[in-house]
Protein backbone atom coordinates (compact mmCIF):
# COMPACT_ATOMS: atom_id res chain seq x y z
CA UNK A 1 0.00 0.00 0.00
CA UNK A 2 1.78 2.79 -1.29
CA UNK A 3 0.95 6.23 0.85
CA UNK A 4 1.12 9.33 -1.34
CA UNK A 5 2.20 12.98 0.36
CA UNK A 6 -0.15 15.78 1.08
CA UNK A 7 1.18 18.48 -0.55
CA UNK A 8 2.36 20.40 -4.00
CA UNK A 9 5.51 19.24 -5.82
CA UNK A 10 8.19 21.47 -6.88
CA UNK A 11 7.69 20.96 -10.56
CA UNK A 12 3.60 22.33 -10.02
CA UNK A 13 5.03 25.12 -7.48
CA UNK A 14 7.30 26.40 -10.43
CA UNK A 15 4.33 26.57 -12.90
CA UNK A 16 2.19 28.34 -10.27
CA UNK A 17 4.70 30.87 -9.73
CA UNK A 18 5.43 31.26 -13.39
CA UNK A 19 2.07 31.96 -14.12
CA UNK A 20 1.34 34.46 -11.64
CA UNK A 21 4.54 36.42 -12.73
CA UNK A 22 3.45 36.34 -16.52
CA UNK A 23 -0.33 38.11 -15.11
CA UNK A 24 1.41 40.01 -12.47
CA UNK A 25 4.02 41.39 -14.47
CA UNK A 26 1.46 43.33 -16.99
CA UNK A 27 -1.04 44.24 -14.41
CA UNK A 28 1.60 46.15 -12.50
CA UNK A 29 2.89 47.54 -15.96
CA UNK A 30 -0.77 48.75 -16.38
CA UNK A 31 -1.14 50.27 -12.98
CA UNK A 32 2.41 52.23 -12.78
CA UNK A 33 1.44 53.67 -16.34
CA UNK A 34 -2.04 54.75 -15.21
CA UNK A 35 -0.31 56.35 -11.87
CA UNK A 36 2.02 58.26 -13.73
CA UNK A 37 -0.73 59.19 -16.57
CA UNK A 38 -3.05 60.17 -12.86
CA UNK A 39 -0.25 62.26 -11.48
CA UNK A 40 0.57 63.89 -15.30
CA UNK A 41 -3.30 64.99 -15.31
CA UNK A 42 -3.05 66.24 -11.69
CA UNK A 43 -0.04 68.32 -12.39
CA UNK A 44 -1.44 70.10 -15.42
CA UNK A 45 -4.68 70.69 -14.12
CA UNK A 46 -3.00 72.29 -10.70
CA UNK A 47 -0.93 74.73 -12.96
CA UNK A 48 -3.66 75.45 -15.17
CA UNK A 49 -5.89 75.95 -11.55
CA UNK A 50 -2.94 78.34 -10.19
CA UNK A 51 -2.28 80.54 -13.65
CA UNK A 52 -5.92 80.97 -13.69
CA UNK A 53 -5.60 82.45 -10.17
CA UNK A 54 -2.65 84.36 -10.67
CA UNK A 55 -4.51 85.96 -14.17
CA UNK A 56 -7.77 86.80 -12.78
CA UNK A 57 -5.36 88.54 -9.61
CA UNK A 58 -3.25 90.80 -12.00
CA UNK A 59 -5.99 91.40 -14.57
CA UNK A 60 -8.22 92.65 -11.47
CA UNK A 61 -5.03 94.72 -10.01
CA UNK A 62 -4.21 96.00 -13.35
CA UNK A 63 -7.80 96.88 -14.56
CA UNK A 64 -8.49 99.56 -11.92
CA UNK A 65 -4.95 101.48 -12.84
CA UNK A 66 -5.36 105.08 -12.25
CA UNK A 67 -2.80 106.23 -14.21
CA UNK A 68 0.51 104.09 -15.96
CA UNK A 69 3.64 105.19 -15.10
CA UNK A 70 6.00 103.02 -17.60
CA UNK A 71 4.77 100.43 -19.97
CA UNK A 72 7.46 98.06 -21.19
CA UNK A 73 6.99 94.67 -22.77
CA UNK A 74 7.83 92.72 -19.36
CA UNK A 75 7.26 95.54 -17.13
CA UNK A 76 4.32 97.29 -16.04
CA UNK A 77 4.61 100.46 -13.85
CA UNK A 78 0.78 102.16 -12.74
CA UNK A 79 -0.49 103.72 -9.83
CA UNK A 80 -3.66 101.91 -8.02
CA UNK A 81 -5.42 99.82 -5.15
CA UNK A 82 -3.36 96.87 -5.19
CA UNK A 83 -5.48 95.50 -2.45
CA UNK A 84 -9.04 95.81 -1.44
CA UNK A 85 -8.37 96.89 1.86
CA UNK A 86 -5.98 100.40 0.68
CA UNK A 87 -7.56 103.59 1.33
CA UNK A 88 -4.44 105.03 -0.69
CA UNK A 89 -3.13 104.39 -4.12
CA UNK A 90 0.53 102.79 -4.16
CA UNK A 91 2.70 102.08 -6.80
CA UNK A 92 2.84 98.85 -8.28
CA UNK A 93 5.60 97.20 -10.64
CA UNK A 94 4.80 93.86 -12.11
CA UNK A 95 7.89 92.30 -13.98
CA UNK A 96 9.66 89.23 -15.46
CA UNK A 97 12.89 88.29 -13.82
CA UNK A 98 14.34 85.25 -15.51
CA UNK A 99 11.72 82.43 -14.79
CA UNK A 100 10.19 84.40 -11.84
CA UNK A 101 6.81 86.81 -11.96
CA UNK A 102 7.28 89.07 -9.09
CA UNK A 103 5.42 92.18 -7.76
CA UNK A 104 6.83 95.57 -6.21
CA UNK A 105 4.34 97.15 -4.17
CA UNK A 106 5.14 100.86 -3.10
CA UNK A 107 3.43 102.49 -0.34
CA UNK A 108 2.64 106.51 -0.25
CA UNK A 109 4.50 108.67 1.67
CA UNK A 110 3.16 112.38 2.34
CA UNK A 111 -0.47 113.61 1.59
CA UNK A 112 -2.60 113.55 -0.87
CA UNK A 113 -2.70 114.55 -3.64
CA UNK A 114 0.83 115.31 -3.37
CA UNK A 115 2.14 111.63 -2.47
CA UNK A 116 5.87 110.91 -2.86
CA UNK A 117 7.00 107.06 -3.81
CA UNK A 118 10.35 105.70 -2.70
CA UNK A 119 12.02 103.47 -4.24
CA UNK A 120 13.48 101.83 -0.56
CA UNK A 121 10.03 101.66 -0.11
CA UNK A 122 9.06 99.21 -2.34
CA UNK A 123 8.20 95.38 -1.23
CA UNK A 124 9.31 92.71 -4.01
CA UNK A 125 7.17 89.51 -3.84
CA UNK A 126 7.93 86.45 -6.12
CA UNK A 127 4.17 85.67 -7.35
CA UNK A 128 5.62 82.47 -9.34
CA UNK A 129 8.91 80.66 -9.67
CA UNK A 130 8.72 78.82 -12.89
CA UNK A 131 7.73 80.75 -15.81
CA UNK A 132 8.75 79.05 -19.58
CA UNK A 133 7.70 82.74 -21.28
CA UNK A 134 10.03 81.42 -24.21
CA UNK A 135 9.80 84.55 -26.80
CA UNK A 136 6.27 86.03 -26.24
CA UNK A 137 5.86 88.55 -23.43
CA UNK A 138 4.09 89.56 -20.17
CA UNK A 139 1.89 92.29 -22.03
CA UNK A 140 0.62 93.75 -24.79
CA UNK A 141 -0.84 97.12 -25.15
CA UNK A 142 -3.72 98.69 -27.03
CA UNK A 143 -5.86 101.75 -27.91
CA UNK A 144 -9.23 102.37 -27.47
CA UNK A 145 -10.11 100.45 -30.70
CA UNK A 146 -8.00 97.55 -29.69
CA UNK A 147 -4.95 98.38 -32.20
CA UNK A 148 -2.12 96.74 -31.12
CA UNK A 149 0.50 99.76 -30.00
CA UNK A 150 4.02 98.77 -31.26
CA UNK A 151 6.99 101.14 -31.71
CA UNK A 152 6.67 104.44 -30.13
CA UNK A 153 3.50 104.80 -28.27
CA UNK A 154 2.59 106.95 -25.11
CA UNK A 155 1.25 105.61 -22.09
CA UNK A 156 -1.99 107.85 -22.49
CA UNK A 157 -2.73 105.62 -25.56
CA UNK A 158 -2.79 102.38 -23.63
CA UNK A 159 -6.27 101.60 -23.15
CA UNK A 160 -6.51 97.97 -22.90
CA UNK A 161 -3.06 95.93 -21.79
CA UNK A 162 -2.65 92.33 -22.89
CA UNK A 163 -1.53 89.78 -20.52
CA UNK A 164 0.04 86.74 -21.95
CA UNK A 165 1.06 84.24 -18.44
CA UNK A 166 3.81 80.75 -19.26
CA UNK A 167 4.43 78.27 -16.93
CA UNK A 168 5.86 74.78 -16.60
CA UNK A 169 5.98 73.35 -12.40
CA UNK A 170 7.63 70.29 -13.53
CA UNK A 171 9.09 69.49 -16.88
CA UNK A 172 9.50 65.82 -16.25
CA UNK A 173 6.24 65.52 -16.69
CA UNK A 174 4.64 68.34 -18.65
CA UNK A 175 6.43 68.75 -21.90
CA UNK A 176 4.75 71.64 -22.85
CA UNK A 177 4.21 74.69 -20.50
CA UNK A 178 1.06 75.57 -19.65
CA UNK A 179 -0.18 79.43 -20.29
CA UNK A 180 -3.44 81.35 -20.34
CA UNK A 181 -4.21 84.97 -22.04
CA UNK A 182 -6.46 87.96 -21.30
CA UNK A 183 -6.77 91.35 -22.31
CA UNK A 184 -7.75 93.81 -19.26
CA UNK A 185 -9.61 97.21 -20.21
CA UNK A 186 -8.40 99.86 -17.78
CA UNK A 187 -11.67 101.05 -15.85
CA UNK A 188 -9.95 104.85 -15.57
CA UNK A 189 -9.20 105.08 -18.81
CA UNK A 190 -12.56 104.18 -20.91
CA UNK A 191 -13.61 106.76 -23.44
CA UNK A 192 -16.68 105.44 -24.60
CA UNK A 193 -18.44 106.92 -21.18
Amino acid sequence: MSHRKNGYSMLELIIVIAITGAVAVPLSTFAISGLRSYSYLEAQSNAAVDLNILSGRLAKVIRGATTIDTATANSLIFYGYFSPQDTSIKKIRYFISGNLIEVGVTPPTGTAPSYTYAAADEKVTVMRNDMTMGANTLFTYYDDVGTLLTGGFTVGQIKQIGLYLAANPNPKQLPVPLSISTKVTLRNQKVNL
